[in-house]
């Protein structure tokens, strides 16, 4: 299944507290990381990931412009996502 491809900027609500490590991390890759929400950069795809069961969390990939990759866990009733870096960007000087 492909994803779709943001022309524009893509807004996820997320937890107020972001690691500071993943804040830096995620803007060395282009997103915007404010108190509450993460902007993803235009160009980025998010899509369904059909691996994980489907159930109160919709679980999708995004991969960003520079295709960095992070995984979506979005719960749907709150509207509220959760990101996860993958552990080589975490290890990266």
């Amino acid at each position: 299944m492909g994803g779709d491809l943001a022309h524009e900027p893509i807004q996820l609500r997320t937890p107020m507290d972001v690691l500071p490590e993943a804040k830096a991390i995620m803007e060395q890759h282009g997103c915007l990381v404010e108190d509450g929400c993460v902007t993803l950069p235009a160009g980025s795809t998010r899509t369904l990931y059909e691996q994980y069961l489907q159930t109160t969390t919709l679980w999708y990939e995004i991969v960003l412009p520079d295709h960095f990759r992070m995984l979506e866990a979005h719960e749907w009733s709150r509207k509220l996502s959760i990101l996860y870096l993958s552990s080589e960007a975490q290890s990266a000087p």
